[in-house]
């Protein structure tokens, strides 16, 4: 009963969403889309409607799941218009931050959080203070490919390029291309 209920919310935070901010933001697909009291989530900002892609035939790559984006405990996300993600999770609990006209390749993750204390000693019980989290920066125009992990802390700057599968924490200039486990820099990405 409890599952069918938080269902219904979900489903009802979604409609929201959708209905009335159409001006913002394009759903294909049932997207749970959900900001928690006392966090915030923005679509379309700088102008042009954000896109999120969520039906299995969104995206031939394969979508693992449905995109989810979460804001919890004081977290904000904020994603510039133009930008275009396909079974995307977005969690946040402190800040994360989307530029304008950026391509999120299908089944990526995006957290500002560990999600868990790392310590033994402080995950039972389970408190978030024990939780260490930084904000996410993804500056305009980038490009990260399918299946890549961006964890707390990583700032890329502009037009940036992520590999696909790459797993990314840490600070990138503008207009480079970074890939692996742990990303580092490839090479430039100007013409």
């Amino acid at each position: 009963m409890k599952q069918l209920i938080r269902n219904i919310g979900l489903y009802i935070s979604w409609l929201k969403y959708k209905y009335f901010q159409h001006d913002k933001v394009k759903f294909l697909g049932f997207t749970p889309v959900y900001a928690f009291r006392g966090s915030s989530i923005e679509f379309g900002l700088g102008g042009g409607k954000t896109r999120i892609f969520s039906s299995p035939y969104s995206n031939m790559l394969g979508l693992y799941q449905r995109s989810i984006i979460v804001a919890k405990y004081g977290g904000k996300i904020k994603i510039g218009g133009g930008t275009g993600m396909s079974g995307t999770t977005i969690y946040s609990i402190d800040s994360i931050d989307i530029g304008m006209h950026c391509i999120i390749g299908a089944n990526t993750k995006i957290f500002d959080s560990d999600m868990h204390p790392l310590h033994e000693d402080l995950r039972h019980p389970h408190l978030m203070e024990n939780v260490k989290h930084k904000p996410v920066v993804i500056g305009d125009e980038c490009f990260i490919g399918a299946n890549c992990l961006i964890l707390k802390g990583t700032k890329l700057g502009r037009n940036c390029v992520v590999g696909a599968g790459s797993v990314v924490c840490g600070t990138f200039p503008d207009n480079v291309i970074i890939a692996g486990n742990p990303a580092s820099i490839i090479k430039n990405n100007c013409l």
